[in-house]
């Protein structure tokens, strides 16, 4: 199974969330990630890459690539971070509509959360943010356990 998660520059939520998601989901489950707004070849943000060296994860050779045809064709899941985000792949992407679902969505609780780009901010703000993804990302790995 290969997901990529999808936010707008690929410097702060997507790249979290890929290598979050490399230790909850396993090695059985191919993490990439990408931008709508991508600089290729930016880096992941300071913070991002500190919060993450705090678990353990290693961000420092992250590169922002743009979400293109290529990149998402052969995904089985598009996990953009929020609605707008959702709205804007389905607009781009229609044939990939019915495997893009942002991460709030697989909660399963009908709140549909949007992760808030911590993009400037606190290295606070996003241990905020990558705590919320982590419980998020537990509910991706029990909904894709659920299926097999």
């Amino acid at each position: 199974m290969r997901i990529v998660f999808v936010c707008t520059g690929n410097t702060c939520r997507s790249p979290m969330a890929e290598g979050l998601a490399r230790g909850i989901l396993g090695a059985d489950i191919q993490v990439e990630s990408a931008g709508l707004a991508a600089w290729e070849g930016e880096p992941a943000a300071a913070q991002a890459v500190q919060v993450l060296k705090e678990k353990g994860i290693d961000l420092t050779s992250h590169q922002a690539r743009l979400a293109r045809r290529e990149i998402l064709a052969s995904a089985d899941w598009i996990i953009p971070m929020t609605g707008a985000h959702e709205v804007q792949l389905k607009g781009a992407f229609p044939e990939f509509a019915a495997k893009i679902k942002r991460l709030g969505r697989w909660a399963g609780d009908g709140k549909d959360q949007d992760i808030p780009d911590p993009w400037g901010g606190s290295v606070e703000r996003y241990r905020r943010c990558a705590e919320d993804m982590e419980a998020l990302l537990h509910k991706v790995k029990a909904s894709l356990e659920g299926r097999h």
